[in-house]
């Protein structure tokens, strides 16, 4: 069965190329991906071509890449906040058509231009900002797990999509799904297992960053989602700031969007012109306020919870 990038952007089994790879984020990252299953091709770093990377050969762009290897099609980038517009462009131009962009700190004009030419191009950017994504079919672009046997063992196929704006709750909200007897609140107001031996399970989590201007978005996923038979029910985490959550809810309200939809969403608190936690929660108009995207999303029939461990029954009692 094909995983959701063939539903998010046309691929069937991703071959990579690691932008930063003689790093040593690159290089503990890529040994991570490669031991969950991803099949990582090359490597590209800038005056470092020639070399290898546990045996990855390293290229000083993505055009000696694609020349050498045009089987790939997917890159993951662990390269410094400036350097990303840069690099970005370069695996475009290659003509690779997904892209992960982990860095932190990327200038909004630079995730703007980005954006813009991946519209051009057809190519589709997880983050900046993000953890990356993971899919039980055996592929991982990014951070998620630390270690490839802890992910190995804690993320498992099954029936829930994550979409998360954090790179923290992308995990958790996943691996907590495939936990035998997990405890926590009941929709009846008691405390204790929300299931048995038999867990949900994973799909596949797709975090999209905390940034103002992501390129997936959570519409996007959501989307892919829908499309993907393995996924039954959607678990997201979002927040104030940014159109992404009234998108999803208008996508909900016109029937784009089916399947169940469980949201917590954060940032009861924030104030208007806040940054509180990411830089995309701040809240510009009364439309990003939790208040009106909470009002949106249960008018168009998602399931919104007011706190993160409350998603797992929720998610259970749509599987039931």
């Amino acid at each position: 069965m094909a995983g959701i990038l063939k539903y998010l952007c046309g691929i069937d089994t991703p071959k990579v190329l690691v932008f930063g790879i003689t790093g040593r984020q690159g290089k503990s990252r890529s040994r991570l991906m490669k031991g969950f299953g991803t099949e990582i091709v090359a490597g590209c770093t800038p005056g470092k071509g020639g070399q290898e990377v546990d045996g990855v050969p390293v290229y000083n762009n993505a055009a000696e890449a694609v020349s050498a290897h045009p089987e790939i099609n997917s890159a993951v980038f662990f390269v410094p906040a400036g350097a990303v517009a840069k690099a970005a462009f370069d695996a475009m131009d290659a003509g690779i058509s997904f892209l992960v962009l982990t860095a932190d700190g990327v200038a909004t004009q630079d995730s703007i231009k980005i954006k813009e030419k991946a519209h051009e191009t057809g190519a589709m950017c997880l983050g900046p900002n993000t953890v990356g994504m993971l899919d039980t079919e055996g592929y991982l672009f990014g951070l998620i797990g630390g270690k490839a046997s802890w992910a190995k063992k804690n993320y498992l196929p099954g029936k829930v999509g994550v979409i998360s704006r954090s790179g923290g709750l992308s995990q958790l909200l996943a691996a907590f799904h495939c936990r035998k007897n997990l405890p926590g609140p009941r929709a009846d107001g008691s405390f204790g297992p929300l299931w048995e031996e038999n867990y949900p399970g994973l799909s596949a989590v797709l975090c999209v960053g905390g940034d103002p201007v992501p390129g997936i978005t959570l519409l996007d996923a959501a989307r892919a989602f829908e499309a993907d038979p393995r996924t039954e029910v959607m678990a997201v985490y979002a927040e104030t700031g940014t159109t992404q959550e009234n998108d999803l809810a208008r996508a909900i309200e016109s029937g784009e969007i089916k399947k169940p939809v469980v949201v917590f969403l954060g940032g009861r608190f924030t104030e208007a012109g806040v940054a509180q936690s990411h830089a995309g929660a701040m809240i510009r108009n009364e439309s990003e306020t939790y208040q009106a995207k909470k009002e949106a999303l249960e008018k168009a029939g998602a399931r919104v919870v007011d706190r993160p461990d409350s998603v797992f029954a929720a998610t259970a009692g749509f599987l039931k």
